[in-house]
């Protein structure tokens, strides 16, 4: 099969929300971290005498670091892949995919992340670009089903909540009283007095839930 197929299935996969890159990470890192990586150096005996040793200490530092380390993992093993024996790469393959799954259940890779970081472990397998090519798709499949679960959901619950259908209700009452206007406030041309309105609405909505 030419490699433009598998190609056109990674095109497809951008769809949904993917990055080319490796991970970009919600979480920020915290403010110590990037002191504390200065004190990893070996060739330092203690490391910066000015950062407290319970700050190296802190589960928020050592959860960054971590993260760090597995990108650098996700970039070596690209890099590295094809020149591996066998063995070695399915152990990194593992271990990246266990990591993988580790923070895609924390919630700190998007989907779109995920699946592009899930598909850079099919392509470095050393299988013939036909079972790539099968496994990318099925893989995309099940992200899209998920995607789909998820904002049926999240419209569900939308529609169950009495403060956004409220919401939907001032809106429509705005946009009417809009359009019935024989004279718009400040001269303003009539579509944008309306989305000022309509964001002054959002605005008001938002700090009443938060």
């Amino acid at each position: 099969m030419k490699r433009r197929n598998l190609a056109v299935v990674v095109v497809l996969v951008l769809g949904i929300g993917g990055t080319l890159g490796v991970a970009q990470w919600r979480q920020a890192a915290p403010p110590v971290a990037a002191a504390t990586d200065r004190t990893d150096n070996p060739g330092t005996a203690r490391g910066n005498p000015g950062v407290p040793e319970a700050w190296r200490n802190d589960p928020r530092v050592r959860a960054y670091r971590d993260r760090l380390a597995f990108q650098r993992d996700a970039r070596l093993f690209a890099r590295q892949a094809a020149g591996l024996d066998p063995a070695e790469r399915a152990r990194r393959a593992g271990r990246l995919a266990s990591a993988i799954d580790h923070y895609e259940r924390a919630g700190e890779l998007s989907a779109g992340e995920t699946l592009m970081l899930r598909i850079g472990l099919i392509r470095a397998d050393d299988g013939d670009e036909a079972t790539q090519v099968r496994r990318i798709t099925d893989l995309v499949e099940r992200y899209r089903a998920h995607a789909r679960a998820r904002n049926a959901a999240f419209l569900q619950a939308q529609r169950n909540d009495p403060a956004f259908n409220d919401y939907k209700h001032r809106e429509a009452r705005i946009v009417r009283e809009v359009m019935a206007m024989t004279r718009i406030p400040g001269g303003l041309p009539r579509d944008t007095y309306l989305r000022q309105r309509l964001q002054q609405e959002r605005q008001l909505a938002y700090a009443d839930t938060h």
